[in-house]
């Protein structure tokens, strides 16, 4: 049986992750744009690591692993496919995987908050003009210059999301600076019996983390970082699922070749 290797190093953040351009939504600018929201995933087909918040733990953990990237800050990402620009829950025609849990980066975008300087708290709604969502055609932005209740509905997920991110920048210090993490790698068997193996993630260490100190472990039960910690810990179950979907992708491949 075949072994393939991939190593798994987690995105470059020079911007959000999906955007091609970044603006600032302007309501003269952007009078006529209209959010065509049926028109699917397609622009996340490419990804196979997809940034999450804490907050997201308990619905990623139960259908996709979570690895943590480097850096002087680690942050947590959903695997949702084994090799680099192959997202195995997004299909040909840009639909989600039924009955899958969509991340927020995903949910949002084109979409997002960001401060309108360095350093500073006052956020301004940026979008990717370019995004294909984004046109002529769907639901308007604005209407005689004022926001349209989907507007508000979107500008209100990227705060929580926005919120969530902040959150999980300190959940990640927390897990740097108590050196929880260590580098590991896992092998898959899939369905046919050939091996892929995957290299080089961080991951949270279950030993590191019997050792930490009693009254450090009820400082982090105060502050809320247990509960992602063990919906981390159960993620590390999914590597199987995400593996059944290779092997399937794989099989109908090579149906269509037949």
């Amino acid at each position: 049986m075949t072994e393939q290797t991939q190593n798994t190093g987690t995105p470059a953040a020079a911007r959000p992750m999906f955007f091609n351009k970044l603006i600032t939504l302007d309501r003269e600018l952007h009078a006529n744009t209209k959010l065509n929201t049926q028109s699917g995933y397609g622009f996340a087909a490419k990804t196979h690591l997809i940034p999450i918040t804490i907050a997201e733990f308990r619905f990623v953990a139960r259908q996709y692993p979570i690895i943590f990237s480097t850096g002087e800050i680690p942050m947590p990402f959903a695997v949702v496919g084994l090799r680099e620009n192959t997202n195995l829950m997004v299909d040909d025609e840009g639909k989600w995987r039924g009955r899958s849990y969509i991340p927020a980066a995903v949910h949002t975008y084109p979409f997002i908050l960001l401060p309108i300087k360095k350093d500073s708290d006052e956020v301004s709604v940026i979008i990717d003009p370019e995004a294909p969502s984004l046109g002529d055609t769907g639901e308007a932005l604005f209407v005689d210059g004022k926001a349209t209740p989907i507007l508000d509905r979107i500008v209100q997920l990227t705060s929580h999301f926005r919120a969530g991110m902040m959150q999980t920048i300190t959940f990640g210090k927390m897990i740097a600076e108590a050196g929880l993490l260590t580098q590991r790698g896992v092998e898959l068997v899939l369905q046919d019996g050939s091996k892929f193996r995957i290299d080089n993630f961080l991951t949270l260490d279950p030993e590191k983390i019997d050792k930490v100190a009693n009254n450090i472990f009820l400082r982090w039960r105060k502050d809320g970082w247990l509960l992602p910690i063990f919906q981390y810990l159960q993620s590390m179950d999914s590597w199987s699922a995400i593996a059944d979907l290779e092997g399937d992708r794989r099989a109908a491949a090579a149906a269509a070749k037949a």
